[in-house]
């Protein structure tokens, strides 16, 4: 029983870590995150990465994700916007005058 409370007594009396140290996140690993980005896109190698991709990495989220994320909009962007398909029409009359040869291989006998 006194051995309890010798440890509660030095367990008190052991500072505690301020709270600062305690709800500080696990530290990143950038190098690793780079390397991995370099891995699966090579040609991103002494080029700069842009400013959205940089800023989404320091507010939290994974590189490749944030540079995936960005080359996606990217290829949105570019490509074309086409309308959706709203119907199919017949088109339009014939307007020139028809073939004489046709008309006649069109003939019924």
């Amino acid at each position: 029983m006194e051995e309890i409370k010798k440890e509660l007594e030095v367990q008190q009396q052991e500072p505690a870590l301020p709270a600062e140290e305690e709800a500080q996140p696990p530290q990143r690993d950038y190098a690793g995150e780079v390397a991995a980005l370099y891995e699966a896109r090579p040609e991103l190698r002494g080029t700069e990465l842009p400013s959205s991709v940089v800023a989404a990495c320091v507010a939290g989220k994974p590189l490749r994700e944030a540079y995936n994320d960005y080359a996606r909009q990217q290829r949105m962007a570019r490509s074309p916007r086409r309308p959706a398909v709203k119907g199919v029409s017949g088109g339009a009359p014939e307007s020139r005058a028809e073939d004489p040869f046709l008309r006649g291989f069109n003939a019924a006998w």
